[in-house]
């Protein structure tokens, strides 16, 4: 399950990978990071749209 604190860490992640990589990361790379916190836990498709909503919010152009 996705929690507050995973959200932001994956948001901040985000950020950071924009920063220095100077490109947005891709879903698949937002999803590995997601599992690579969570560990030993499903992603349900409610978790994976989730996840694609932070990496939309979070690659707007302001």
């Amino acid at each position: 399950m996705l929690t507050t604190k995973i959200t932001y860490a994956l948001a901040d992640w985000i950020r950071e990978w924009r920063k220095f990589r100077k490109e947005n990361p891709s879903l698949d790379d937002c999803i590995k990071f997601a599992e690579w916190k969570i560990k030993n836990y499903k992603l349900t498709d409610s978790d994976l749209i989730i996840i694609e909503s932070i990496l939309l919010y979070e690659t707007e152009e302001s």
